[in-house]
Formats: C-alpha cells, sequence, structure tokens
C-alpha cells in the first residue's frame, strides 16, 4: 500500500488488515475514529485489487465526493464522481465502464435507472467490481429510515447485481452498539457470506471537548469571539485567527455569523470569513474548502452539509452552536478538528440552558432528600425531546455512579465500543 500508494508513512496494521479482508473476498465492518484514515480501505483496495478491478464507494455527499476524489487522485489512482454534475457526460460513463479504478456516488445513484441500464446490467462492468463499500454507514441508521434518504435503507438490493462474489464493507467513525449495528448488518445483508469486522475505537487523545451554556442566545456566535486573537489590528495576520468550523442549524444562522464576524474583524481581514451550507454552489463550495486548506480562509460558518468528510489536518476549533439530532452527529461534526495526529484539537459545544438539567439543591433540614430546582415544564419537554445519548453526554457531571463516569471520553466509548480496554480505562 505504501508503495502503490506512494505514501511517505506506513498504513497502520487495521488498515492493512481491512484491505486484505476485502482483497480475499470477505464483506467488512470497520468502526475507527474520524482522523484515523479510513480513506485509505477505499484507496488501498482500489489500488491492489489488480489491473482492470474497480472499487465502488457509497458517499452521503457531493462535497465529500470530490474531497475524497481529489485525495485519492493525488494518490495516482484513476478516480471520479458520478454526480448530477457529472452524470450527462458520456465520456463519464465509458471511463467508469473500461478504465476506472475508484468511483464516488450516492446512494440514490447507485439505485438509478441509468447506472442500472448503463452499468449494472453491463456483464463486463460487474465483473470489474472488487468491492462495494459505504462511507459514513452510520447514515444507513440515520438517514434511512425516514424520507429523507431512503436509498440507504436499500442499498442491499444492489447484491442482485453483483451476487455473493462480490465484498461489501461499511466504514464509519461513529456507529452506537444498537440500534445502527443491527441496521447496518440488516440492510447490506451481512452473514451471508464470509464476514470480517474491527472496531479501531473512537479515542482521539488530542481532542478535548466542553459543553457550555449559550449566553447569547439572539447572535450565538458572540459567545465564541474568545478564540479570537485578543488584539485584532492592522497588523494583525490571517494566520494569528486559527482555524475554525463553526456548525450552526440554518443557513439564516449561517449568514448572521458571517455578518457578525465580518463586523469584529479589521477590514484585511473581513474575507477570512466564509459561510458553507448546502444553498452554496459546487464551485462557491470548492472554493471554500480549497482557501481553508491553504490558510486564506480562517472561519467557516457552516451547516450539517460540512458535517462530515471535512479532511483539512489543522482545523484548531469545531464550535456547534445549538442542540445536534444526535450524539453521532455532534461527533460527526466535532471529528473535523485536530485531524493531523500531532495536532490539537478543541471541540466545543453552545446548548441552549433548557439542555441543561437543574442542579440538586441542598435540603433543609439536612435530613431530608435533596431536590432539584424547579424549571418551567417547557424546558422540561424540550430537553425530553433531545437524543438521550446527546442528554446524558451534556449533563455528564449530573449522571449518577462513580467519578469515571464524568470523563467524556469514558462516556464515548462506553457507547461507541462493545468492550473498554484497559488504556482507556486507566
Amino acid at each position: 500500500m505504501k508503495e502503490k500508494l506512494g505514501l511517505s508513512y506506513l498504513p497502520d496494521l487495521w488498515q492493512a488488515h481491512a484491505v486484505q479482508r476485502l482483497l480475499l473476498g470477505f464483506d467488512a465492518m470497520v468502526v475507527a475514529a474520524t482522523g484515523l484514515g479510513k480513506l485509505l480501505i477505499f484507496e488501498g483496495t482500489a489500488a491492489l485489487a489488480g489491473p482492470g478491478k474497480l472499487v465502488i464507494v457509497v458517499c452521503p455527499l457531493k462535497a465529500l465526493e470530490v474531497d475524497q476524489v481529489q485525495q485519492a487522485c493525488a494518490k495516482g489512482l484513476d478516480a471520479l464522481a458520478i454526480n448530477e454534475d457529472t452524470d450527462k457526460s458520456t465520456s463519464t460513463w465509458e471511463h467508469i465502464r473500461t478504465r476506472a479504478n475508484l468511483v464516488y456516488m450516492s446512494p440514490e445513484m447507485s439505485r438509478s435507472a441509468s447506472f442500472t441500464q448503463k452499468l449494472w446490467k453491463d456483464a463486463k462492468f460487474r465483473k470489474r467490481v472488487a468491492a462495494f463499500t459505504v462511507d459514513e454507514a452510520h447514515c444507513i441508521d440515520e438517514w434511512g429510515e425516514d424520507d429523507f434518504r431512503p436509498a440507504y435503507r436499500l442499498l442491499g438490493d444492489v447484491r442482485r447485481f453483483l451476487g455473493l462474489d462480490v465484498p461489501f464493507c461499511a466504514v464509519t467513525a461513529t456507529c452506537l452498539k444498537q440500534p445502527s449495528w443491527s441496521q447496518i448488518h440488516r440492510t447490506l445483508h451481512f452473514g451471508n457470506r464470509p464476514f470480517w469486522g474491527i472496531d479501531v475505537g473512537a479515542d482521539r487523545h488530542n481532542l478535548f471537548f466542553h459543553t457550555r451554556v449559550l449566553e447569547n442566545a439572539k447572535n450565538p456566535v458572540l459567545d465564541a469571539l474568545n478564540i479570537l486573537p485578543v488584539k485584532l489590528e492592522t497588523m494583525t495576520a490571517p494566520g494569528d485567527v486559527p482555524k475554525c468550523l463553526f456548525y450552526f442549524e440554518s443557513p439564516a444562522a449561517c449568514r448572521a455569523a458571517v455578518d457578525i464576524l465580518r463586523q469584529v474583524l479589521p477590514a484585511h481581514l473581513r474575507n477570512c470569513v466564509y459561510a458553507f451550507t448546502g444553498m452554496n454552489t459546487a464551485k462557491s463550495k470548492a472554493k471554500c474548502w480549497e482557501g481553508l486548506a491553504n490558510g486564506s480562509i480562517r472561519i467557516v460558518c457552516a451547516t450539517d452539509a460540512a458535517g462530515m468528510g471535512c479532511s483539512i489536518p489543522d482545523v484548531e476549533f469545531t464550535v456547534v452552536f445549538g442542540t445536534p439530532s444526535s450524539l453521532s452527529v455532534l461527533l460527526q461534526r466535532w471529528g473535523r478538528a485536530g485531524r493531523a495526529r500531532s495536532s490539537v484539537g478543541v471541540c466545543l459545544l453552545f446548548v441552549p440552558p433548557w439542555a441543561v438539567r437543574p442542579e440538586l439543591r441542598p435540603a433543609v433540614p439536612a435530613t431530608q432528600k435533596n431536590k432539584r430546582a424547579e424549571e418551567p415544564k417547557r424546558d422540561v419537554k424540550a430537553r425530553a425531546g433531545l437524543d438521550p445519548l446527546l442528554e446524558g453526554f451534556i449533563n455528564i457531571a449530573a449522571l449518577p455512579g462513580k467519578l469515571l463516569n464524568s470523563c467524556c471520553l469514558h462516556y464515548l466509548t462506553r457507547y461507541l465500543r462493545h468492550k473498554l480496554s484497559a488504556r482507556v480505562c486507566a
């Protein structure tokens, strides 16, 4: 893998084992924290599968497809993405059918009439497929249940074209023990052929987690201004502003945050702030990631359109405003920070006051039981609507049990791994 992909480092053993198992024909499931290098599984399999072979990767976002294609091409692979921006080109379909060794697509594209007619029904193309892989496989559970992305729950139908000779692989950083694992297993029809899996773990010891109560509900970004340099003047260089990803729940909130930050920053730094939402054009999104990578852009205010796949190695702060839909979504956003193993990332979550359980008040007299402070019923109802695992994480210090329970890493490991390692417990 190192030689074929021109790597400057040796792949980890779990990456090599995963590639080896796929090449041997095993179905596979890989759970590894964001930033640990899951892309090498796709790229390594494509590089070593042999002449004329192809690896298919299902991706949830076009921005992720573009990013991964660029990384694969930089390693010497013949990679491309097929989506609504590229599927009108006859040459693109012919490229995939005959020459490409790595292709990225959405679950909807894998089930489209165009793909079925032009490729799935082509016996020569089917013989080229060395592996069918699903990146960010937790989307099968989180996005496939309702009308949002139902194609995720139907990915197993691809086996009707590929049969049982082609291995399927699911890769994710945030597969909760239940029910995500069971849903992925059912959807991809695991268990009908040789299977291999590995849980590398959710440990990111270079990340620091902190949850705070939001004080400026009207303009949330004001709570994070202390991230900026203490002195902002004409001599302040762009590099003095740390690279940050700020996550908001709506495009309007992103634009409002960009406006506020540009008012705070000196005139020569105002173009260092950029908005990234699903409403951006493909050209605008590419400009944003390119700017963040080369340092001309320092702060990106984003929706979940940038929640997965951003592989910029030197993002220092990832800040989430509000309450994400699940703990998995929070970890995906936080996972954008500190992706270079030698770097340190700070992950902040600003939540509304109602998301925090009221403190226990000492009873008077002391012989009586302690009571929680009274709170409005609407706050209790709102907190009850949170994802239970997210609510527990927000209120981790209030959880019953030993002091160990108040450790963020222990909490995440408890729900993301089947068995704690001695190193983590220590």
